[in-house]
């Protein structure tokens, strides 16, 4: 590929053109380390830095329960592979009434409710509603859970849920138990219920294909996504992917830097895990976790490798972005 064409690619992303499929492609080919490599990250920096007026998030997610996950998604530790479920458990509601008028206190933008696929719809609304009391008025309010229906899809908004994170994962259907379809179905529920749907490319891992990569970016632009991720695939030990190792932080930079110029979300740009470099490459926005990780093996994430309120802060900082 010639420095033209990457050179015409950067000239017509800052000039706020709309990017193709084929301009992703040619971008993700970019060497690392190369001088094209650090223009790109650049050019994104100062492309994202504009519409979030500088201005950095911290999302703050609560796993509410651990059990041995039936859909068994070959990079998580709750999978039913990996978890054999003898500490399984749900939070005591009064717990993560608590963790939640902290995590308010210490001033998160919003505010994730994560649960393993197994977990009863029912019940969810119903600790939902206990939560819900505990965040100011205006706090949006985000549903992390299993696949769902329309009249699902209703339920959560009512229950208070502004939005939910859901997403079609890279090998979908293949390294988990669930129906690539219906994670799409899900998608387009929450949508037409008037949730507002939280994307991310993920898990990514070294052997997923520029092409995969891609399909993921543009699916967000097929919705009305204002707040797009990448995420790397932790090698979490025991689980089924741990020996095809992890892509470098350098990788996830372009991807986040390319998803970041194609996708433009106008609320925030995520990435997980996070580090100095995405926050220089287009992210803006970071997660605080508490109790229940996929991507660790421990219970209280928070202990471990969950980033806290204060660690969120000073790497936004350090990335000067503003909180």
């Amino acid at each position: 590929m010639s420095t033209e064409t990457i050179k015409t690619i950067f000239s017509r992303a800052q000039a706020g053109e709309t990017l193709g499929r084929e301009d992703a492609l040619k971008l993700l080919a970019i060497p690392n380390g190369s001088r094209e490599y650090y223009e790109l990250l650049g050019i994104a920096n100062r492309d994202a830095r504009r519409p979030f007026a500088n201005r950095g998030q911290i999302f703050a997610q609560i796993g509410i329960e651990a059990s041995p996950c039936a859909a068994n998604c070959a990079f998580c530790s709750l999978a039913e592979d990996v978890f054999d479920g003898k500490d399984s458990f749900v939070l005591p509601v009064s717990e993560a009434e608590t963790i939640t008028e902290q995590l308010v206190k210490a001033g998160v933008d919003e505010l994730f409710l994560m649960t393993t696929a197994n977990y009863g719809k029912e019940a969810f609304l119903s600790y939902a509603a206990a939560v819900k009391k505990h965040l100011p008025k205006a706090m949006r309010f985000v549903a992390n859970v299993g696949d769902f229906d329309e009249a699902y899809a209703q339920k959560l908004k009512e229950a208070g849920f502004t939005g939910v994170y859901h997403i079609r994962r890279l090998g979908e259907g293949v390294d988990t138990r669930l129906d690539p379809g219906q994670r799409i179905r899900t998608l387009d529920a929450a949508r037409d219920a008037g949730l507002e749907l939280y994307y991310c490319v993920e898990p990514i891992g070294p052997e997923h294909t520029p092409e995969e990569i891609v399909d993921e970016i543009f699916r967000a632009r097929e919705y009305p996504v204002e707040v797009m991720a990448v995420m790397k695939r932790v090698c979490v030990p025991g689980t089924k992917l741990y020996s095809r190792g992890e892509i470098s932080a350098a990788e996830l930079a372009k991807i986040c830097a390319v998803t970041e110029l194609c996708v433009r979300p106008k609320r925030a740009m995520g990435v997980h895990e996070p580090d100095e470099l995405c926050l220089m490459a287009g992210a803006n926005q970071i997660y605080a976790e508490v109790s229940v990780n996929p991507r660790d093996r421990s219970l209280q994430t928070e202990r471990s490798r969950g980033a806290s309120v204060e660690r969120a802060k000073a790497l936004l900082h350090a990335a000067e972005w503003e909180w």
